[in-house]
């Protein structure tokens, strides 16, 4: 894959089929990582610490940033998922469409933004929940 340019990247929310999520200015990719516990005899070489993986997974929480509008069909649902104690489908796809990343994810919480010299936005924050599927 050539190097790329972070513009263009696609945040996708299910709105009867996944659909592009209108106004994303910026946005994170959720972080994949393992659980690591910490399991240091005191017969260690040298006192360095040793780690041993638990076997759990998890794709962490990450936000976006929207020029805000409530009446757009994914805004709109950005705050019914928020209002719900239940998951939607999502995806997030890099700016060459190289790799997308698909999950279920809460919306853990939304920041309305207004300041007096710029466009009225909202932050985002996305919780990914479960198995991602990861496709080249």
């Amino acid at each position: 894959m050539a190097i790329q340019g972070g513009f263009g990247v696609l945040l996708k929310i299910d709105v009867s089929g996944l659909t592009t999520t209108a106004n994303l200015l910026d946005t994170d990719f959720p972080e994949q990582s393992k659980m690591l516990e910490e399991a240091t005899g005191h017969s260690a070489t040298g006192g360095y610490a040793v780690y041993v993986a638990s076997g759990k997974r998890e794709l962490g929480e990450f936000t976006a940033t929207l020029l805000w509008d409530k009446a757009d069909s994914t805004h709109a649902k950005v705050l019914t998922v928020l209002a719900a104690n239940a998951t939607v489908n999502m995806s997030i796809q890099d700016p060459a469409g190289a790799e997308i990343i698909a999950f279920a994810a809460h919306v853990k919480s939304v920041k309305r933004i207004s300041k007096q010299d710029e466009a009225y936005k909202a932050e985002i924050t996305f919780q990914p929940s479960a198995n991602p599927t990861i496709t080249p």
